[in-house]
């Protein structure tokens, strides 16, 4: 069980790495970047810094790079900022996948929602009574 000091010191990374990110580093290959959570070991000697980035397959791997070269200026920065700490966590950045796979999770329910949508619609229709007798003369005289 975390304490709440392990909280607060681990969202105080998450908004430090952030701030850092979004606003300070000057890469131009760092896209849409959002830091969505940080992870503090439970002796916070570590911690695991998860980002998502909005755009395509190129984007994330530019970002990806960016970031992991801005990994020492991003600690650096942490260890400045949090001067209550002995020792600052070591950090690493970790692609989060979570938000790519809720919006394909999302697309998918929207699409069978449509389905059963129009399911339904085709089934409330009432079909076209059919003719007695058809088209055929009736031949049958007796």
């Amino acid at each position: 069980m975390a304490s709440i000091r392990h909280d607060r010191v681990q969202e105080q990374i998450r908004e430090i790495a952030s701030n850092i990110i979004l606003f300070e580093l000057k890469d131009p290959r760092v896209g849409f970047v959002t830091i969505t959570r940080a992870e503090l070991s439970p002796d916070m000697q570590f911690a695991k810094i998860y980002y998502s980035v909005l755009g395509s397959d190129v984007d994330t791997r530019l970002t990806a790079r960016a970031i992991a070269h801005a990994r020492g200026h991003v600690q650096t920065e942490i260890a400045k900022r949090l001067r209550r700490l002995r020792s600052v966590p070591i950090i690493s950045f970790e692609y989060d996948e979570s938000p790519k796979k809720s919006i394909e999770l999302a697309r998918l329910i929207d699409e069978a929602v449509a389905e059963d949508e129009e399911r339904r619609k085709n089934q409330e229709q009432p079909e076209a009574p059919e003719v007695a007798g058809g088209d055929e003369p009736d031949t049958n005289t007796s």
